[in-house]
């Protein structure tokens, strides 16, 4: 078994208003799936991107909507949203409050913007 204490975990900040979480990841020991934490401010978005790998987020705080093509839906804390593999998306926080989330895929997912160059942010990792 790995323990990983909170306190050995930071945040991440990436562009845009983003802080990203290494929970589970396969620097941790983990080998089957990926689980992080994201937190994004008021105001704050993930650009428009694609996983190769399925894609689950679970909301613990805040409001957040994701876009995909002319579909819109907007999340609440418990909701959990499914994103298939491939599916382009953005994600904006549209509350006034911090957002929070967990991002939960396989291990080994790769993300890539929307012009398909692969993203690599050190909180996958």
């Amino acid at each position: 078994m790995i323990t990983i204490r909170a306190g050995d975990t930071q945040a991440m900040e990436t562009p845009n208003g983003n802080y990203g979480t290494s929970l589970a990841t396969p620097r941790l020991g983990a080998t089957d799936v990926t689980v992080v934490r994201q937190r994004q401010t008021p105001g704050g978005f993930n650009p428009p991107h694609v996983q190769n790998r399925e894609e689950i987020m679970v909301m613990l705080a805040g409001r957040v909507t994701v876009t995909s093509g002319d579909q819109s839906v907007e999340l609440s804390p418990s909701d959990t949203l499914i994103v298939p593999a491939h599916t382009v998306h953005r994600v904006d926080n549209t509350g006034d409050a911090n957002a929070e989330w967990l991002i939960i895929s396989p291990a080994g997912m790769q993300l890539f913007r929307e012009t398909g160059e692969e993203a690599s942010p050190p909180w996958i990792k």
